[in-house]
């Protein structure tokens, strides 16, 4: 079946140096992502979301068929009725919706295997993650405009639509490939690292001279025998089990919070985080302290805590704090976490949910070189 559209959204680049390197790389892994799926010739065409013209940079070379719709200027941008009038608009049946940073690392392959099931749906969803999902096939589509207010983000679409709409649900066998996503430099970071990656988006992240030094210790760290990690934040058991297997290092796991976004817990302000609450009982720096008397190093999904704070700094604030520039934060907590952390006599990286699940194991199988490990 060939009547699959293909849609893409991209964000607006921001004004902030952090946000425009950001946002470049993910143009770059949208144009790889979508160059791969056309090439497996089952998609009927391709339709790019944009804010503006401004925003098609490292797009433009894209082959046709291509179809650029742009936001209107005159409302707000609101992820659900976005999507909405982009399937009515464009008449859109059968859909396949992939994050702009989603499976940077997903081959033309796999992408092919991911079409050939769907072809076999005739109403349901297919997805890389049901509890927050980055990329998401859906019949038809046209059930999803009664659910536009429940569409924050794309996160939330395939629990939504399984839960509250009805949708049969399949999920894909879980993958490094299909579940790594770019929301943060950390996430970018890793990637590059990964033996899979494009060559376009290694060079995208090295133009951007980010420092890779935290991530290549980290990795270090993950093949020295009797070393001690700690994960902290939306951990899934399957990140944990592979560490396990393929490390062997002394672990200690904070999982908390997990699908905070897709149960709309974080949109209600009803986020609790135990690791949040001994950081705000101790401070920043007793608490980086204390980590160093458990571990040599530490991934934490420091998002668990922003939302159990009540509050979401700009995504310029946190992609700073993920590459510890402090002197580019403007939120004065955020900035005093990231200055304790940076003081911390232990291998840090700090970012969201993927640094603890499929950045985990993609640091996992660029340190001992292993194409890809199984996942359960």
């Amino acid at each position: 079946m060939k009547d699959v559209t293909l849609l893409v959204m991209v964000g607006p680049m921001g004004a902030r140096p952090v946000e425009r390197q950001m946002g470049r790389i993910l143009r770059v892994a949208a144009r790889e992502t979508i160059q791969r799926i056309i090439d497996t010739g089952r998609v009927a065409r391709v339709i790019l979301a944009a804010p503006d013209r401004e925003s098609l940079e490292s797009l433009e070379e894209l082959p046709l068929p291509l179809e650029l719709d742009l936001d209107p200027g005159d409302r707000p941008f609101e992820f659900g009725a976005r999507l909405t009038g982009l399937i009515r608009r464009h008449q859109v049946s059968r859909l396949l919706y992939v994050g702009a940073g989603a499976a940077p690392l997903m081959s033309t392959a796999g992408w092919e295997a991911v079409l050939t099931a769907f072809a076999e749906i005739e109403v349901g969803l297919l997805t890389n993650n049901l509890h927050s999902s980055d990329w998401i096939a859906v019949a038809p589509a046209e059930v999803i405009s009664a659910y536009a207010h429940r569409l924050p983000t794309d996160n939330a679409m395939a629990w939504v639509l399984h839960r509250e709409a009805g949708l049969p649900a399949r999920v894909w066998p879980r993958s490094t490939a299909s579940l790594l996503d770019l929301d943060t430099p950390v996430d970018a970071l890793i990637a590059a690292q990964h033996p899979q990656a494009p060559a376009a988006l290694r060079e995208a992240v090295a133009r951007t001279g980010w420092d890779p030094s935290r991530v290549r210790r980290i990795q270090t760290l993950l093949r020295t025998p009797g070393s001690r990690l700690i994960l902290a934040g939306r951990v899934p058991s399957w990140a944990w089990v592979a560490l396990e297997r393929h490390a062997q290092i002394w672990t200690r796991v904070f999982s908390e919070e997990r699908g905070m976004q897709a149960s709309a817990r974080m949109h209600r302000g009803e986020v609790r985080s135990l690791v949040y609450a001994y950081l705000q009982t101790v401070g920043p720096r007793r608490f980086f302290e204390t980590l160093a008397e458990l571990a040599d190093g530490a991934l934490l999904d420091i998002r668990v805590w922003m939302a159990a704070a009540g509050r979401w700094p700009s995504p310029a604030d946190r992609y700073a704090a993920d590459l510890f520039a402090i002197s580019e934060i403007h939120d004065p907590m955020i900035r005093e976490w990231i200055e304790a952390a940076a003081q911390a006599p232990l291998t840090l990286l700090v970012g969201g949910h993927t640094l603890v699940a499929a950045g985990l194991v993609a640091l996992l199988e660029a340190a001992f070189d292993i194409p890809q490990i199984p996942l359960e």
